[in-house]
């Protein structure tokens, strides 16, 4: 009978690395969206120019500021909290802002057509969708 229970409630070595790997793929989420939501704030214009956007006077660098850093720090916080209480569940917010953010690249594709420079950011966008689902895979409770 202990056995069992023990078998029950620690989870294999197998079970602790996956969870190790999906704990450090929403702190690499978060990580992302933490730098690039500093940035944001930090240094606007800079950070704009990455981006292939110019704000138009303070009332632009201000909207900049405010929904760029937002989006990219409310998805850090999210990644953060589900690598640091295991759970997968916080993985869907931003994995869901980055779904939306590669959908709406892929829409401008097909309305604009190719350019140069299309693919690197949807690559990111992908790959932080891939860790999340990771994430959430790995950590989502039972059913």
């Amino acid at each position: 009978m202990t056995d069992l229970v023990q078998s029950v409630t620690v989870p294999d070595r197998e079970g602790r690395i996956m969870t190790m790997l999906a704990r450090a793929a929403a702190a690499l989420v978060g990580l992302f969206g933490l730098a690039f939501g500093a940035w944001f704030f930090a240094a606007t214009p800079d950070a704009a120019a990455y981006f292939f956007v110019q704000p138009i006077g303070a009332a632009g660098e201000a909207t900049l500021r405010a929904d760029m850093a937002s989006f990219f720090l409310v998805g850090a916080a999210w990644a953060f909290f589900a690598a640091r209480t295991g759970r997968g569940a916080a993985l869907l917010v931003p994995g869901a802002l980055y779904a939306v953010a590669i959908s709406g690249r892929a829409v401008n594709l097909i309305v604009n057509g190719p350019y140069e420079g299309a693919a690197a950011p949807m690559i990111v966008e992908a790959v932080l969708i891939a860790l999340c689902a990771f994430g959430y895979r790995v950590l989502r409770s039972p059913a």
